[in-house]
């Protein structure tokens, strides 16, 4: 694995940062995730949305993932070829033992971890939650519970004046995206503090702002149960539909400093 992956204008991506074995297919999944991190981030420091700092946040970002994928891939490495005596014995118990219980095979045997969205959580653009921790990396097989650093679920959604459904990731691409969660008291409340919280966010940006009531949008309360959304918390998520930042109870105050963050200001 490289040292940097940005050094002045050049960025590494995919097989020119790290180089890691081909279990689940992590290093052209990877490297699409590179792409679409350093994507939305030239876009905005060309634009004159953000600062150079912002592209700085690419290496600390994309090289974590890299390390992750480098530590799942090469444990799968050393259980299906072990390289000592402890790995070797390791293996034989684990097998021996999986061969008359199929669900402990299914949660023991080392056989590659599929590629899964890594999550910036100890990213600087990343506003920390105490009452939405990460639970670390997630069960084989399964997704992170939403948090911020975590990429959005992706779920069917309405938007108003349209028939069809959209997917949920498809419609954050456009710059900075609040979901809210209404709910809190009387409608025209709600409209109130909606309207707060947008211009709130476009005044710490001059990049597009896209606020959604996550009721606008549920279809068949999807995205509501799987948000576990709480009236009052507002959701900022990022052009690479990473979350930002969840803030409860959010103050105008709190999404000025949450979208200022998130663009590594």
């Amino acid at each position: 694995i490289v040292d940097r992956m940005r050094a002045g204008r050049v960025l590494l991506a995919g097989d020119s940062a790290p180089v890691v074995a081909p279990f689940g297919a992590r290093g052209l999944n990877s490297g699409v995730a590179d792409a679409e991190n350093a994507a939305w981030k030239l876009a905005f420091v060309r634009r004159g949305w953000a600062g150079d700092r912002l592209l700085d946040t690419y290496h600390g970002e994309r090289h974590a993932a890299a390390r992750e994928n480098l530590d799942v891939t090469s444990g799968t490495m050393r259980f299906l070829v072990p390289q000592d005596d402890a790995e070797r014995a390791a293996r034989h118990a684990t097998l021996a033992a999986a061969a008359a219980d199929p669900e402990l095979a299914a949660r023991t045997v080392d056989s590659g971890r599929l590629a899964e969205p890594f999550w910036y959580v100890d990213s600087p653009l990343t506003t920390p939650s105490a009452h939405r921790p990460f639970a670390g990396r997630p069960a084989k097989g399964q997704p992170c519970a939403p948090a911020p650093g975590v990429i959005l679920p992706d779920v069917p959604v309405r938007l108003p004046g349209r028939t069809a459904p959209h997917r949920l990731r498809e419609i954050v691409r456009d710059g900075f995206t609040l979901l809210l969660a209404t709910g809190r008291g009387a409608e025209a409340d709600d409209d109130v503090w909606a309207k707060s919280l947008a211009a709130a966010a476009s005044t710490a940006t001059a990049a597009p702002v896209t606020t959604l009531p996550i009721a606008a949008i549920d279809i068949d309360d999807a995205l509501h149960a799987t948000l576990a959304a709480v009236p009052g918390e507002a959701w900022l998520i990022r052009p690479d539909a990473h979350i930002a930042a969840v803030l409860p109870a959010a103050r105008p105050e709190d999404v000025t400093a949450a979208v200022r963050r998130a663009l590594g200001q």
